[in-house]
C-alpha cells in the first residue's frame, strides 16, 4: 500500500494499486503550481485510491483551459497549501504530485514533457524521453502497462 499526506498531515490519503511511472511536466502551469522548475507527476486508478483523512480540508482551484479542454485543476490543503491527489472525472484516475507521496515508491521517472515551456533557469539534460508538448497518447500518464494492474 502506498500512503501520502500534506505538508501539515491534515489530510491524508492510501492506494492499493500500482502507480503510473512519474512524468516532470515543464508547462507554466505545472511550474507556479509546484513552485519549481516542473511538476513531478503520476497517477493512480481511482478504484485504487481513497482519502484517510482531512476531505473537508481540500480546496480546488480551477483556471479555465488555455488551448483545449479540460480546465487546468489543483486541489490543495487549506492548512498548508501542499498539493493534493486531484480525481479526473470520467477519467477514472487521480494525478498524483510525487512529492506528495510518503517514503520510497515504486514508480520512476520515464519522461519530460511540455519542454518548449521549461524555465530558462533549468536545463533538461538528462537521457530521459522529452516532449515539446503534449505526448502522443503511447507516452502519456497513465496510459502505459505500469497501469494495468
Amino acid at each position: 500500500m502506498i500512503q501520502g499526506s500534506c505538508l501539515c498531515g491534515a489530510v491524508a490519503f492510501e492506494i492499493d494499486g500500482p502507480l503510473s511511472p512519474i512524468q516532470y511536466c515543464h508547462a507554466a502551469r505545472c511550474r507556479k503550481a509546484s513552485g519549481s522548475a516542473f511538476g513531478s507527476e503520476c497517477a493512480a486508478r481511482s478504484a485504487d485510491f481513497r482519502f484517510t483523512r482531512g476531505e473537508d480540508n481540500i480546496a480546488t482551484y480551477e483556471a479555465p483551459p488555455l488551448r483545449e479542454p479540460p480546465a487546468y485543476r489543483r486541489d490543495f490543503c487549506r492548512t498548508c497549501g501542499s498539493p493534493l491527489p486531484v480525481p479526473m472525472g470520467e477519467a477514472e484516475f487521480v494525478v498524483i504530485q510525487a512529492g506528495i507521496l510518503d517514503g520510497d515508491i515504486p514508480a520512476r521517472v520515464f519522461c519530460h514533457i511540455f519542454t518548449d515551456q521549461s524555465a530558462g533557469w533549468y536545463e533538461v539534460d538528462d537521457d530521459l524521453r522529452k516532449f515539446e508538448g503534449r505526448p502522443p497518447p503511447e507516452g502519456r500518464v497513465p496510459s502505459n502497462e505500469d497501469m494495468q494492474g
